[in-house]
């Protein structure tokens, strides 16, 4: 038994420990947090499992009634069923399963196309850099599948340019049917098909001219059969997307959505530059900036040669991920072949042999620790509705049930709380959630003219009347942002630049015509004094 252990090799004990605590940290993550939107989510599943057919209108507000596309409707639906089934544990360890899956894809194809032995530390390194950096937006999220997909749709690319076989391409439509009918960002995974064919266009027209850009790298142009291959696959691809309950109904709702306030008013939508800031994050992004930079550098130095598609994808997701933290995990799948090509080649002579042994009896004592921490710490809970009432108004929506008086009243939410209402107070309809923010409403985003109730200078009185509101349901107090004593001097900030005052809460504590009528830790509840 020793004898057949001693034969199994490092790299093979050290992957499967290495994903067994990447595996353990995700279904912690899962436990440790409810998502605002998983109410929603499981809410229209069960609509669809009951009603058998789509949502086609928006009938959880009374304020945004107009049509409705699920455009995650295949992963509600799913999810659902998996949760009435076999309950909230199963959505975190598949959602924590699915992106472990992704990442071990990632390690597979990184070997097979770099096909080099001292990739083994960087490819660790950088995974585990990625991995903890996106924390922040994995969970019980259906986002997740988009990072699956984009993964699978980058080595259908890879492997087809390097082989020039079509039947790499037939997985294209397949793979966009399903992606269309789980997460809108497969608009993305179509941008990035039609951008790779108009790079190859490009280097096949620069080949041909013969043009003197001795800082391309031309001599991976295809011939212009495998291009046209390519751009009927994609055609094809784009037809399969129709292949949904709302067919182009799809495109047109996706596209309705013009205005990006949200990407200043949605924490997760945030840019990296906005407070607080993500310094894991930032980290890895610096090290992506480095490698264009350095291959810049070189190529307009005649040291090197840029090769045209992983410095557009790389520099693609840099630039969006910088724009908004959400697309974060998908510049780590996006960067993630040239960033471990860069470094391993830049640290190639970097020698360690003569603490081999060592070093790998550490690395291994350290996993083991680490993942039995992981494993003890781990909180199970079946219930996440109730589970997280310090975050979520539990005890609030009991009170609302319980008096019939506030039945008919419309109620004022929380946008965080949104998605909790929906699945917890189901037989009454809220003002906003967070299915809608981007789609115009009453000549401006839904989510602006929610925070128009918070601004300073609304008047609080003519909007509460304007929608006939007689119920207020608020945050007990705002968790201040914190910032530490080095970032106040180095940025020159105060916290009440960060930290805004609650100008609703304020008004309806002096408003002559609305009374408190609950408070806890969490939650508060007014309502108006005619009711």
């Amino acid at each position: 038994m020793w004898e057949k252990l001693k034969k199994v090799k490092f790299v093979n004990i050290f992957w499967v420990l290495f994903y067994s605590l990447i595996f353990l940290v995700l279904v912690n993550t899962g436990f440790n947090y409810l998502d605002p939107d998983l109410g929603w989510h499981l809410k229209v599943g069960q609509e669809i499992a009951i009603n058998r057919q789509v949502p086609t209108v928006n009938l959880y507000n009374y304020t945004y009634t107009g049509n409705w596309v699920d455009h995650e409707w295949l992963g509600d639906l799913l999810a659902y069923l998996a949760f009435d089934n076999w309950g909230y544990e199963f959505l975190v360890i598949f959602f924590a399963a699915l992106i472990t899956f992704t990442f071990i894809i990632l390690n597979l194809f990184i070997y097979k196309s770099l096909n080099k032995k001292t990739i083994f530390p960087f490819v660790a390194i950088f995974q585990l850099l990625g991995i903890f950096a996106s924390l922040p937006h994995f969970g019980v999220r259906m986002q997740e599948f988009g990072v699956l997909f984009l993964l699978l749709l980058l080595i259908i690319i890879d492997l087809y340019s390097r082989s020039g076989k079509r039947k790499y391409l037939f997985f294209l439509p397949l793979l966009f049917l399903f992606w269309a009918n789980l997460h809108a960002s497969f608009i993305l995974g179509l941008f990035i098909c039609f951008a790779w064919l108009g790079i190859k266009i490009g280097e096949r027209i620069l080949l041909f001219k013969k043009n003197n850009l001795y800082f391309l790298k031309l001599d991976k142009a295809l011939p212009i059969y495998q291009i046209k291959h390519f751009f009927y696959f994609t055609l094809l691809s784009l037809g399969a997307t129709l292949i949904n309950p709302y067919t182009y109904k799809l495109y047109s709702f996706l596209g309705g959505y013009k205005n990006q306030a949200y990407l200043s008013l949605i924490q997760e939508w945030l840019p990296q530059y906005r407070f607080p800031l993500h310094y894991d994050q930032l980290i890895y992004l610096a090290l992506g900036t480095i490698v264009l930079l350095f291959v810049t550098y070189r190529a307009f130095k005649r040291k090197d040669k840029i090769e045209l598609w992983p410095f557009f994808l790389t520099f693609l997701f840099l630039i969006l991920s910088f724009k908004s933290r959400r697309h974060f995990p998908l510049f780590v799948v996006a960067s993630f072949l040239p960033l471990i090509s860069f470094y391993s080649d830049f640290f190639s002579g970097l020698s360690l042999k003569s603490y081999r042994g060592f070093l790998k009896a550490l690395t291994i004592l350290c996993l083991l620790l680490v993942i039995l921490n992981q494993a003890l710490s781990i909180n199970f809970i079946t219930q996440p509705f109730s589970s997280f009432c310090n975050r979520y108004p539990c005890a609030a929506v009991d009170f609302i049930k319980e008096n019939d008086e506030y039945k008919q009243a419309k109620l004022l939410n929380v946008y965080d709380w949104g998605g909790f209402l929906i699945w917890t107070l189901p037989e009454k309809k809220i003002f906003i959630d967070g299915r809608l923010p981007q789609v115009e409403y009453n000549g401006k985003t839904f989510i602006e003219e929610y925070r128009r109730f918070f601004n300073k200078e609304e008047d609080k009185a003519y909007l509460l009347n304007q929608y006939g509101i007689d119920l207020v349901l608020l945050k007990s107090s705002e968790e201040p942002l914190r910032l530490k004593k080095w970032e106040r001097i180095f940025f020159q900030i105060r916290k009440e630049q960060l930290n805004s005052k609650n100008y609703l809460r304020d008004y309806l504590e002096i408003a002559p015509e609305w009374e408190q009528v609950y408070q806890d830790e969490t939650a508060l509840i007014y309502k108006r004094r005619a009711l």
